[in-house]
């Protein structure tokens, strides 16, 4: 049998993949441009070296892609959007901080790409990109341990037994005595806790440093709503005397020089917040009682509400760069 190869156009999903990651990677590009010309930790100099080219060669391969099927390349963001040489914003141990943080985004986004992926040529590529990304994570990790940054997650003794839930009580949580948390609702909400502390650091930063009152008030009101989140989630641990992670708003400088585009700030903090509510779902999902899935319930209709008010700024703006749409056969009828 005679089967002959033929081009396949890449479907829409493979194309939001290579947009999104894009856009995603210049970002994250112009972050570590600046932060390159400042830190000084060795150890933490080569994580930071590694992540900076896989972000070189995931813009490359994606430009590429992109142009062989004859779709623009995002503008995303560019070296405009960066003033390399302003004073640090954060210090070295924010640094390895953030990168192992934005590790973790990336492997979550690449985890769904691969999930709907078809073509071949993008099926290898997303896994090549899922195995770097592991390798940023390793990396990142290795160093916070070694250097005693890192707060590991909660340990429980060992004196557990195998058995089988007989009560319905176990669901409750409002009236009553409750149950300890779990191990696997500890997962989420420990994740969660990390992943709030960093854009709480990141909101601290950008409030002393963006230009427009608009943006600083935003990233304030960020702010407030991350330490309140903050606050839900350490009281899940902290009422059966587990500890939480620690925090680093001391690791911003006190810079007023904005080394990046109130633009990159403001997209920035907005898609973390976007992304939060993706996490925050994981969470509540697989929080058996009740008054833990209400509070990520409350929560994700509070970050989705903030989310928007940013989207909304960066559209004010004309800072929000439209992504591909499907044709609109209806409007091309109505033109003709």
């Amino acid at each position: 049998m005679d089967i002959r190869h033929h081009h396949t156009k890449i479907s829409a999903s493979e194309l939001a993949n290579l947009w999104t990651q894009y856009v995603n990677d210049s970002l994250a590009r112009c972050m570590f441009r600046h932060f390159l010309h400042h830190v000084q930790d060795p150890d933490i100099t080569q994580v930071l070296e590694y992540a900076f080219e896989l972000t070189e060669r995931h813009l490359q391969k994606v430009e590429e892609f992109l142009t062989s099927e004859g779709y623009p390349v995002p503008k995303g963001f560019t070296d405009k959007d960066v003033t390399v040489d302003a004073p640090p914003l954060f210090t070295d141990t924010y640094i390895i901080v953030y990168l192992h943080i934005m590790a973790i985004h990336g492997l979550t986004r690449y985890a769904g790409a691969i999930g709907n992926v078809i073509r071949e040529d993008q099926r290898k590529y997303f896994i090549g990109v899922m195995t770097e990304t592991l390798e940023l994570y390793d990396r990142s990790t290795k160093v916070l341990t070694h250097k005693g940054i890192i707060s590991k997650p909660p340990s429980f003794n060992n004196h557990q037994k195998v058995e089988f839930i007989k009560k319905q009580n176990f669901l409750t949580g409002w009236l009553g005595k409750r149950r300890p948390i779990s191990a696997v609702e500890i997962s989420g909400t420990f994740l969660n806790l990390q992943k709030t502390m960093v854009k709480t650091v990141l909101e601290l930063g950008f409030s002393q440093v963006a230009k427009s009152r608009e943006v600083r008030n935003y990233m304030e009101r960020a702010r407030q709503l991350c330490n309140d989140h903050y606050k839900v989630l350490s009281s899940m641990l902290t009422e059966d005397n587990l500890h939480v992670p620690r925090t680093f708003e001391t690791e911003v400088t006190d810079s007023t020089t904005p080394p990046f585009s109130d633009k990159l700030m403001l997209f920035h903090i907005t898609a973390l917040l976007s992304s939060a509510i993706g996490y925050y779902g994981e969470a509540m999902s697989i929080s058996q009682r009740r008054d833990l899935a209400a509070s990520y319930a409350k929560m994700i209709a509070e970050v989705g509400l903030l989310a928007e008010d940013g989207m909304n700024l960066l559209i004010e703006n004309e800072w929000m760069e439209q992504p591909p749409l499907a044709t609109d056969h209806s409007d091309l009828a109505k033109n003709k």
